[in-house]
């Protein structure tokens, strides 16, 4: 196989992971963007934003197939969630 005798070069990347020694792409020169042209992306992190804290903890529970299903009857007979039927049935166990 002959080679044209031009080297590939290796690309490079920054810490972010873009590659850093690119100037051209599919044969066309790639624009010179300056700093200040860049524009900032819309939307972000604001303060208040998501879900509010409800004071509850997650938990990860292994029950019976048997078991799983009877809650999931009870839960959808009274059309409550799964948590408040366990919360329920653990309040009456008081």
């Amino acid at each position: 196989m002959k080679t044209t005798g031009n080297k590939p070069i290796k690309p490079q990347f920054d810490a972010d992971g873009y590659q850093t020694n690119l100037s051209a792409l599919n044969g066309e020169s790639l624009p010179v963007i300056k700093p200040q042209d860049l524009q900032p992306l819309r939307g972000g992190a604001r303060a208040g934003a998501g879900r509010k804290p409800s004071g509850k903890v997650p938990l990860l529970l292994r029950l019976s197939p048997a078991t799983a299903k009877r809650l999931r009857a009870v839960a959808k007979r009274s059309q409550l969630t799964l948590s408040e039927v366990a919360e329920n049935q653990l309040a009456a166990l008081r």
